[in-house]
């Protein structure tokens, strides 16, 4: 009986490997990658928006989970590398006006700089976040080819658990006249811009 459940509890997931979104156990995922490479993976594990992930010169790489809401707690660990950007935390859209957003508390090696124009910076959580505007014209988006906004909150000092109060970060946006739509998604994320490496959320709630 005991490996029969053990069976059913490792069978619990889904693993996508190219371009996907879906739903698995109530829990809204996407994996997007824009180049090749190998071992280019994003395995939902049924547990909230627990997920694992692993690439190897994917181009960009986006693996998300979650449902949306106001906080995100997690704790997960990371090995390898993200390439030449890379960003962990909370990642969005809103419609009308189209804006990606991300509030990052950690990354890989090199990554963590959003570029743009900084345009204020908070303390929330318990670490100042700098707050970043950046514009994508003619780039990929939930709405096809488009030039958007993109907002960035980047914690100070990483970490690998913790509570990201993601309204906060919406509010601070907001009074700082970077405007936000009406929110398309709200998922934990990972994104890298190549490299070879992986993460693994223990726990994950958003």
């Amino acid at each position: 009986m005991l490996l029969i459940a053990l069976f059913a509890l490792l069978s619990a997931q889904v693993t996508v490997t190219s371009n996907q979104q879906g739903t698995y156990n109530g829990v809204k995922y996407e994996l997007w990658v824009s180049g090749g490479g190998s071992g280019c993976s994003c395995t939902i594990k049924g547990n909230g928006c627990a997920f694992s992930a692993q690439w190897n010169n994917c181009g960009d790489y986006l693996c998300r989970a979650g449902n949306g809401g106001s906080t995100l707690t997690y704790a997960y660990t990371k090995s390898g590398s993200g390439g030449g950007y890379s960003f962990i935390g909370v990642y969005g859209w809103t419609t009308s006006p189209l804006v990606e957003f991300y509030i990052v508390d950690d990354w890989f090696s090199g990554g963590g700089n959003s570029g743009g124009s900084q345009k204020g910076s908070f303390t929330v959580d318990g670490a100042n976040y700098n707050i970043w505007q950046h514009t994508q014209n003619n780039q990929p988006s939930i709405q096809g080819t488009a030039t958007f906004e993109q907002f960035f909150s980047i914690r100070s000092s990483q970490r690998t658990s913790g509570t990201i109060s993601v309204s906060q970060h919406f509010d601070k946006w907001n009074s700082l006249g970077m405007k936000m739509g009406s929110i398309y998604e709200a998922k934990a994320l990972v994104e890298a811009g190549g490299g070879n490496g992986s993460i693994d959320y223990s726990s994950c709630s958003i």
